[in-house]
């Protein structure tokens, strides 16, 4: 399978999707959290959409498409928004998921292993489950945020699938704000 994300309908309008999920920013999604609202489906105005198709989808709406293994059974697509106050730090952590992320407001600097890279409005990177990374803000004013769509094991539903690296750092503020806004179940014909 492939998990691919787009910024707009038109998501390889002749592509058998298996599931789609349209992310669309409010009209003051630069001041609230979270910023935008998901759709179930492609959507005409939308200002991302995620989707998992058996084969790889090209276009020019599209943004990156990723090879994903989805769990025995049935999956989660998961869309949430995490925002970042003046900072925040996601101190060292992994996801039991993987998934793209796109960052809709600010700045962040991403650290995974020994790479760190900054991340700008617009920019999107994909991180493979149980992989450590770390994310700090860099914003003087205002917040950061970003969208994430990962697909999520069943067990899941409703849960985090955040983990710390280290224990110790629960004891570290922990600014950041998630807001789920669905876990979508995905049903995937194997033949």
């Amino acid at each position: 399978m492939f998990l691919t994300i787009a910024k707009g309908p038109q998501i390889a309008p002749n592509a058998a999707l298996e599931c789609a999920l349209s992310w669309v920013a409010l009209p003051n999604g630069g001041t609230t959290h979270p910023a935008g609202q998901v759709y179930i489906g492609k959507v005409v105005d939308a200002d991302l959409v995620f989707g998992l198709s058996k084969t790889a989808l090209h276009g020019a709406d599209v943004i990156a498409t990723h090879p994903i293994l989805l769990p025995a059974g049935p999956a989660l697509l998961r869309i949430d928004e995490v925002c970042f106050p003046v900072g925040a730090i996601a101190h060292h952590h992994t996801h039991t998921a993987a998934g793209f992320r796109v960052l809709t407001r600010g700045a962040l600097q991403i650290e995974a292993g020994s790479d760190a890279r900054r991340i700008s409005q617009g920019d999107h990177w994909f991180e493979p489950a149980d992989t450590p990374v770390r994310a700090v803000a860099l914003q003087s004013t205002g917040v950061t945020s970003f969208v994430r769509c990962m697909v999520v094991p069943p067990q899941y539903e409703g849960k985090s699938t955040f983990t710390l690296v280290d224990p110790a750092d629960a004891e570290l503020p922990r600014l950041q704000m998630t807001h789920r806004h669905i876990d979508h179940p995905v049903y995937v014909d194997a033949g």
